[in-house]
């Protein structure tokens, strides 16, 4: 049975209603602020400071804007809402397209696995089918050897055989070491050629698959949330490096110094040296780019500056620590304009060791002429492997340029017809490979896959103002801005 309305309106004739709290009092009054239908002792009592009316006045004015309503309801409302329909129709389209590319991107992964897989596999067929030609191509020597000594057994057998009863003794006993020289032959002969080699399968850890086939997951769950914020200068902090999720190195090109501040704004140490860039060794310790003395230097826990090695005549100004062990290091010349690098500018990425011994160098394209960078100001390798370097082609503009670490282009970000639009200064990768960049024109973080392609916008400029630098530290993500704030956030992935 269906439920009864609580004030079930109908026709004039109908019985009106009476008040359950004021005993013989009809209901004829509506509260506008709590949308109520209430006698008039109730209007004066419990709602007296509230908007109330008489419902014959207030039917009365519903009436007269009846139809101007419904008109604005049909041209205006109605219209919105079938746009909102259209846009609806439009995002089921488009979520539609987006999970076609990333299975079609599943299957692109799955496909090379499957591939290298393959050459694997040929590998070790060929491996087997080598050793199988070769000791088939032994055996069979050993085989022509036999078929000869068997012909020539048979002929001294028949000869034996026929000229037995008229040999002379001698020749007898010469026949006879002559039959018994070429019965001999090495024994096992065939046996040490046997096929020896063998394929060792090994457990297939389903796990072990997962990892090489990557991960899905929804870039909307990837979330920044801001724990606490401090004032730390009155200028742009240009350089900061989390030492752990309670401290951080940071200094501005005001400054020749590096101070360490915890999350509370207060310095706990102080570093005399001007710096262009830091980074935090997976063993705590902290190397830094001196632009003055041209060299890498080592920042001590008791504050002192110890120079590591020389990077002389280039400027080093980026560094990071490598998956190695080892740095990466972004070096200019200062023989040529900053973004007008000339012939013999040189504009490079520098693998090198702790001590200062050069793995490699990353300079010019695959192409040998066509350079990489304009002004390398900041690198970071990410856990693929990846070489990510924020490039200045210009005071203002900065893009970034992802390298395999065999040295090939991969992707640069922004696109072309965007980069005027965009200012990365900064970058942090986290352990998901996904890329995070501060972007300064627009005041705003954002999410990169691995790749460099955009997934999502982390911070915008109501969140935070030009972000100018980064550091991550397991799930804390520092970040300095335009007014010499640093806002520390909860890192989510």
């Amino acid at each position: 049975m269906a439920a009864k309305e609580e004030y079930p309106f109908g026709t004039p004739q109908e019985q009106a209603l009476m008040c359950e709290n004021h005993n013989l009092m009809p209901i004829d009054v509506t509260c506008e602020d709590c949308e109520e239908f209430i006698c008039s002792k109730c209007a004066k009592e419990d709602h007296k400071d509230h908007n109330w009316i008489t419902i014959s006045t207030a039917a009365v004015l519903k009436t007269r804007g009846l139809l101007k309503s419904l008109t604005k309801i049909e041209e205006e409302d109605i219209q919105q809402m079938n746009k909102e329909i259209e846009k609806a129709s439009q995002q089921i389209e488009e979520n539609k397209k987006r999970c076609k590319i990333e299975i079609s991107r599943i299957q692109k992964h799955f496909d090379a696995i499957v591939e290298k897989l393959h050459k694997i596999k040929e590998k070790h067929e060929k491996t087997l089918t080598e050793s199988l030609e070769y000791k088939n191509a032994e055996v069979s020597k050993v085989q022509s050897s036999l078929k000869k000594k068997k012909k020539c057994v048979m002929q001294h057998v028949k000869s034996m055989r026929e000229n037995a009863s008229t040999m002379t003794d001698i020749i007898l006993i010469k026949a006879h070491r002559e039959l018994t020289k070429a019965l001999s032959t090495e024994v096992n002969a065939v046996q040490k050629y046997d096929f020896s080699l063998r394929h060792e399968s090994v457990f297939i850890n389903e796990k072990v698959l997962e990892s090489m086939m990557g991960q899905t997951f929804d870039v909307e769950q990837i979330t920044v949330t801001e724990i606490t914020a401090f004032q730390c200068y009155d200028e742009p902090i240009y350089i900061l490096k989390a030492l752990n999720e309670d401290s951080c190195l940071l200094t501005n090109t005001e400054k020749s110094n590096v101070e360490q501040v915890n999350k509370n704004g207060e310095i706990e140490k102080q570093f005399n040296v001007d710096v262009g860039d830091m980074c935090v060794t997976d063993n705590k310790e902290v190397y830094v780019t001196d632009w003055e003395n041209k060299s890498i230097s080592c920042l001590s826990p008791s504050g002192s500056v110890s120079p590591v090695f020389s990077s002389n005549p280039l400027i080093p100004m980026g560094i990071c620590q490598t998956m190695d062990g080892g740095l990466l290091i972004t070096l200019a010349d200062s023989k040529s304009g900053s973004y007008q690098p000339i012939s013999y500018s040189r504009r490079l990425v520098r693998h090198m060791t702790l001590t200062g011994d050069v793995i490699r160098e990353y300079e010019y394209k695959e192409d040998g002429q066509g350079r990489l960078f304009t002004l390398p100001r900041r690198v970071t390798q990410n856990g693929n492997s990846d070489i990510c370097v924020i490039n200045w082609t210009s005071k203002t503009i900065g893009e970034l340029v992802i390298l395999s670490f065999s040295g090939c282009l991969k992707f640069v970000y922004p696109e072309q017809n965007q980069r005027n639009n965009f200012s990365i200064w900064n970058l942090v990768c986290d352990a998901h490979c996904n890329i995070i960049v501060s972007e300064i024109l627009n005041s705003s973080v954002q999410l990169l896959s691995a790749e460099g392609e955009f997934l999502r916008y982390l911070l915008t400029e109501n969140q935070i103002y030009r972000p100018t630098s980064m550091s991550l530290c397991k799930s804390t993500l520092w970040v300095s801005d335009g007014h010499g704030c640093v806002k520390v956030f909860q890192y989510k992935s």
